[in-house]
């Protein structure tokens, strides 16, 4: 009889187990991300992406230095600054995508043994379609130029700036490259010397670049010779915060702490009807001293109220602590490309 009973009770559980496997969404693994990755679909999905990517942030950085920046009488850090800088200060003579193609060109080249050959020929791609877009616009439009006349008005010819270059930046490396420049110098200066952050090195190389506009865009009083180095600090900083703002809001998501007296059924609806994953850790309330569970879910933001209606519909008297997480990488959420 004991025999018999504890056979039935095995049977009863692994039954309960299939059932409750029947009722989960298939696992998402590594081997499905690739096997997706690697179909016909994905790869013109990708590739389409790509180049509308690369069109769309050459032409910014392009049309912002020629049509925006210069004519308003400052730089921005990079080749594209020294490339306005260099083209005021010789009056036109010598072009900007002279310059962009020249200076860039040997940068690109290194990086094919200093980088990731994905890294280079992105790069290489932004710059060349970079100096097409200048042509186009230095040859057909010469004359092209969005001028404001008062200083006062110039800040918002920083501030326009600033989002384009921004809003360039993140399509760049959203697909694995760059805009070019002090991007690909800071990136081999970092991998050669083991330098703390690029950041750190972009801000060095801008910084010099910028001071130098005091001796191109020189002003009648000491306020509108450093009119130039003021717009440029403002839009270096518009630029950060909109390339911060655009990564982050990519790849952001909600992280959820929920205590609950039931964990294998509130898991179990989360899993179901989110298709997240969930991880328990053990709990104990230090005023009761009784011990609970922990779920940790992380989930996006268009799935915060589904959240709320199972923790309502499955434990109503449990706990959850929510807060925003910038960035999320992995399985099921966001794969890095760099």
């Amino acid at each position: 009889m004991k025999e018999k009973s504890s056979s039935v009770s095995e049977t009863t559980v692994s039954e309960a187990s299939k059932t409750q496997e029947q009722t989960l969404p298939p696992k998402i693994t590594k081997k499905d991300f690739e096997r997706n990755a690697a179909s016909r679909r994905s790869k013109i999905l990708y590739w389409t992406k790509a180049v509308f990517f690369l069109l769309l942030s050459s032409f910014l950085v392009s049309f912002t230095s020629y049509a925006l920046i210069a004519p308003n009488e400052f730089t921005i850090g990079g080749i594209t600054g020294i490339a306005i800088l260099l083209n005021v200060a010789t009056a036109g003579k010598i072009q900007q995508s002279v310059i962009v193609f020249a200076f860039n060109l040997p940068l690109v080249v290194l990086s094919f043994f200093f980088v990731k050959k994905k890294f280079a020929l992105l790069t290489a791609a932004n710059i060349g379609l970079q100096t097409l877009w200048l042509l186009l616009l230095e040859n057909a439009l010469p004359t092209f130029e969005i001028k404001f006349g008062t200083s006062g008005e110039k800040i918002f010819a920083a501030i326009a700036a600033g989002i384009c270059i921004g809003v360039a930046i993140c399509l760049a490396f959203k697909i694995g490259g760059s805009t070019g420049g002090a991007d690909i110098l800071a990136v081999m200066i970092q991998r050669k010397f083991a330098a703390g952050s690029i950041a750190w090195m972009l801000f060095v190389i801008n910084c010099v670049i910028i001071c130098c506009s005091v001796f191109v865009f020189r002003g009648d009083t000491p306020a509108a010779t450093l009119l130039p180095i003021m717009m440029s600090a403002f839009e270096s900083y518009v630029e950060s915060k909109t390339n911060d703002a655009l990564t982050n809001g990519f790849q952001s998501a909600i992280e959820f702490r929920i205590i609950t007296d039931k964990p294998e059924e509130m898991a179990r609806a989360l899993m179901k009807e989110l298709s997240r994953g969930v991880t328990a850790q053990p709990a104990k309330g230090m005023y009761t001293k009784e011990n609970r569970t922990m779920l940790l879910c992380v989930v996006s933001r268009r799935q915060v109220a589904t959240l709320r209606r199972i923790m309502k519909e499955t434990d109503p008297d449990s706990f959850a602590v929510m807060s925003a997480v910038s960035q999320v990488l992995g399985l099921g959420f966001y794969t890095s490309e760099m």
